[in-house]
């Protein structure tokens, strides 16, 4: 699928795209990266949907973790920047430009980094797999035991 740049930004900054928060799972310390497939399978499955409607969107699952909430969120972009950074993207591109819309995996907890927040691109939704599913739990996986070492220290 592909989008112009300056519509793009229009629907986002008009918010004309779907915002769907799943309900908040559970997740131990120690969990294992088929434990996080599992927990992880609804948000798989509503952006699935979201992008075989050909759909702007968001879709965001809390994960409580280590006493704090952990949000992990795909978001369609045509860039690795959040829906928060919108008016940043045509610092990057043409507003005339046409580009393929991106999954991105954008993942927020206060003690993740310094910004709290990180954002990965996961590839074109045209190419949305289960490949890139288990690269979103790879990438979540090795977020979370950074936290735990940052929660620690």
């Amino acid at each position: 699928m592909k989008i112009k740049v300056a519509d793009f930004m229009q629907q986002i900054d008009g918010q004309n795209y779907q915002n769907d928060v799943l309900p908040a799972v559970d997740a131990v310390e120690k969990i294992t990266e088929q434990k996080l497939t599992e927990i992880l399978q609804p948000l798989f499955e509503h952006f699935a949907k979201l992008i075989a409607a050909e759909k702007l969107g968001r879709i965001e699952q809390p994960v409580n973790f280590v006493g704090q909430v952990v949000t992990i969120a795909l978001e369609t972009g045509v860039i690795n920047l959040p829906f928060a950074n919108n008016n940043h993207v045509d610092n990057f591109f043409d507003s005339d430009t046409e580009t393929e819309v991106l999954a991105n995996l954008v993942v927020t907890s206060p003690k993740l980094n310094a910004s709290g927040l990180r954002i990965d691109t996961l590839g074109e939704i045209t190419q949305w797999t289960e490949q890139q599913q288990q690269q979103a739990v790879k990438m979540f996986a090795a977020d979370l035991k950074q936290l735990v070492k940052n929660v620690a220290d």
